[in-house]
């Protein structure tokens, strides 16, 4: 007979107890206590829970269960990474980045069941995801790629661009990631690049208009359309101009925005004196968000609008006076010229806008010629002239001296409505029918003689007969009713 009194324990325990591996203890307060084998079953049950938990809880349909997670959620799901999860991007690769990841992520359930979490998580995205073995690794070796974007008309563009030189190059002095221009959260995308992201990059601290500074060029980025295009002054084709002429002559307010960073945005993430005094320092700023932090350039940034013809439209239709320095002193300067391009403004002549400006050449085509000394000109300013080498700069040989010879044109014939003019003046008297053809004449030859009748030749000539007409009509009614 066996003289072991764990082997009586054994025998007196119940089958279910053995299988649990649970063992009785008398006299203590918990009355039941494991064996080894009990032991043994809780480590494998508690490893196999941590299992079960670790990848349950890398799937994204745990990532939803806060309710914030929600929206981008639902992006992750129909955009072209929904067959990634989550943590395939927000872990950084390998077993060392899965445990890092994970210890971070405890701390979010946490935040989320205490609510001190934040409405907007901020989720990173290293390179080493992204170009990790079977996602974009090859990305850099593929050299120029075409992206196809809408424009602001809806119209297809394709816009060339090229990884390696971003991402393996310093971008304006900056190390850019992969998430610099990935990094919006874009319907139907998820992680995807808006077009503000470039132009940022592209157009600010730049000039613009005639003196352009674009970085990289415009054709570096999106080439002439091909073929011919329809315009209303006929059939237009960049390849018989592209390389001679600028793009800005046609497209010269393409750019609206400077980008800026307006000192207010800090206080949205930080609300320390020593951080915000740190804004000046454009070199830190770009290497603690851009380089080391994925934060949004538009987070910070005032966007840039680049389109082809980016003005507001309250510039474009009203007009309103300058809003910068000189629209202390000068009251919508230019607006005659502007006017008579446009072929608007003038009594008695239907809108006749000029062939150019139908064909969309802006004034900086045709004012190409400096009108003051270098010396003068940093004093007071600088004015640009319209000169014959920037008619034959598009045209070619086809009008020479074109420019002088409307000029003249213009000259003799203002001449001609100045003198019938004063003859209609010296008769027009009070009578209010003639006073009324003479208010037309005086508006007409005002007019084209400070709009520069030669902005619109066909326009200006038409004013001008009109004019000269009110006046033979004042002076034929006052010889009707004899004199004034």
């Amino acid at each position: 007979m066996s003289t072991d009194p764990s082997s009586n324990e054994r025998s007196d325990r119940p089958r279910l107890y053995r299988w649990l591996g649970l063992r009785r203890r008398q006299g203590r307060w918990l009355r039941v206590a494991p064996t080894r084998w009990g032991k043994v079953l809780i480590a494998m049950l508690m490893l196999g829970f941590m299992v079960a938990m670790a990848e349950f809880s890398s799937h994204p349909t745990f990532c939803r269960t806060c309710h914030i997670m929600e929206p981008y959620y639902e992006e992750w799901l129909h955009s072209s990474h929904s067959d990634v999860t989550c943590i395939s991007c927000h872990f950084e690769p390998g077993l060392r980045g899965m445990i890092e990841g994970k210890f971070r992520a405890m701390a979010k359930p946490v935040k989320f069941i205490t609510g001190t979490y934040g409405t907007r998580p901020r989720a990173e995205v290293s390179d080493a995801s992204c170009l990790q073995s079977g996602c974009h690794d090859h990305r850099l070796l593929d050299g120029p790629l075409t992206w196809t974007v809408n424009s602001s008309r809806d119209d297809p563009i394709d816009i060339h661009f090229d990884h390696a030189p971003h991402l393996g190059e310093m971008r304006r002095g900056k190390q850019l990631r992969c998430v610099s221009c990935h990094s919006q959260i874009v319907m139907g995308e998820h992680i995807s690049v808006t077009v503000e992201s470039c132009h940022l990059c592209h157009f600010k601290d730049v000039a613009h208009g005639r003196d352009d500074q674009t970085i990289a060029g415009c054709q570096s980025c999106h080439a002439a359309p091909q073929g011919e295009l329809r315009l209303s002054t006929g059939y237009f084709n960049h390849a018989d101009y592209i390389d001679r002429v600028s793009c800005e002559n046609c497209h010269a307010n393409t750019i609206d925005g400077d980008g800026a960073v307006p000192r207010q945005v800090c206080w949205t993430c930080h609300n320390q004196p020593r951080q915000l005094a740190l804004i000046e320092d454009v070199e830190l700023m770009h290497r603690m968000h851009v380089t080391d932090r994925k934060v949004e350039c538009s987070a910070c940034h005032v966007k840039i609008i680049h389109q082809l013809d980016a003005r507001p439209a309250s510039v474009l239709h009203e007009q309103p006076a300058m809003a910068n320095t000189c629209g202390q002193c000068h009251d919508t300067p230019h607006s005659a010229p502007m006017d008579m391009y446009r072929g608007t403004g003038g009594r008695g002549v239907i809108d006749m806008p000029s062939a150019m400006q139908r064909s969309r050449v802006e004034c900086i085509a045709c004012h190409q010629g400096p009108k003051r000394q270098p010396g003068h000109a940093a004093m007071v300013g600088q004015t640009y002239l319209a000169t014959q080498q920037a008619c034959d700069r598009c045209h070619g040989s086809r009008y020479p001296d074109t420019l002088a010879l409307w000029q003249r044109t213009i000259d003799d014939h203002l001449a001609r409505a100045k003198g019938v003019l004063d003859k209609a003046r010296a008769v027009a008297g009070n009578d209010a029918k003639r006073r009324d053809l003479l208010a037309d004449a005086e508006h007409n030859v005002r007019f084209v003689e400070l709009g520069h009748g030669v902005h619109n030749i066909h326009y200006a000539t038409a004013l001008l007969n009109v004019a000269i007409e009110r006046c033979e009509q004042v002076i034929e009614l006052a010889g009707e009713e004899g004199g004034p």
